[in-house]
């Protein structure tokens, strides 16, 4: 039986956003997807990527990384490649030990503070956040079943 999304939780569909990939070469990851239909992978200002930089935490403490992204739409939400690129990070760390593969599913919140105050309230743990212009991401330990991480990002 289908369990109904709690009225109040940030991971039902209408928040659903992207679902993020790990990969080891972004060139190479594009030019394999695209062959075969998936996409068109781009960012703003017709770049295929971009490599940014972040200030964070990662599992409570201070952290600093750098990673590759693209997106391409995907149905109604998109799909996110991401090559870490330098520092210690979350995603760094799932290609060391898991290798490339899907790493987590995207939400977008009005309200990210909210949201991990009462994911913590439910015993979901930050793995890593970081804050960018009033807007953010957090990854949550979600994978102790399915093996998949959340993310939530205010805008």
């Amino acid at each position: 039986m289908e369990r109904k999304t709690p009225d109040n939780s940030p991971f039902d569909n209408k928040h659903y956003h992207h679902v993020g990939v790990i990969v080891k070469d972004m060139d190479k990851t594009i030019t394999y997807l695209s062959s075969l239909g998936i996409g068109t992978f781009g960012m703003p200002g017709g770049q295929k990527w971009v490599e940014a930089s972040f200030k964070g935490e990662l599992r409570g403490q201070p952290a600093a990384w750098k990673v590759k992204i693209s997106n391409a739409k995907l149905g109604n939400g998109e799909i996110e490649l991401l090559q870490p690129s330098g520092g210690k990070s979350l995603l760094q760390e799932f290609l060391d030990n898991h290798g490339e593969g899907l790493h987590h599913i995207g939400y977008i919140t009005d309200n990210l503070d909210r949201d991990i105050k009462a994911l913590a309230k439910q015993g979901v743990k930050v793995l890593t956040s970081a804050n960018a212009d009033k807007g953010g991401f957090a990854y949550f330990d979600t994978g102790v079943h399915g093996g998949v991480v959340t993310e939530l990002r205010q805008l």
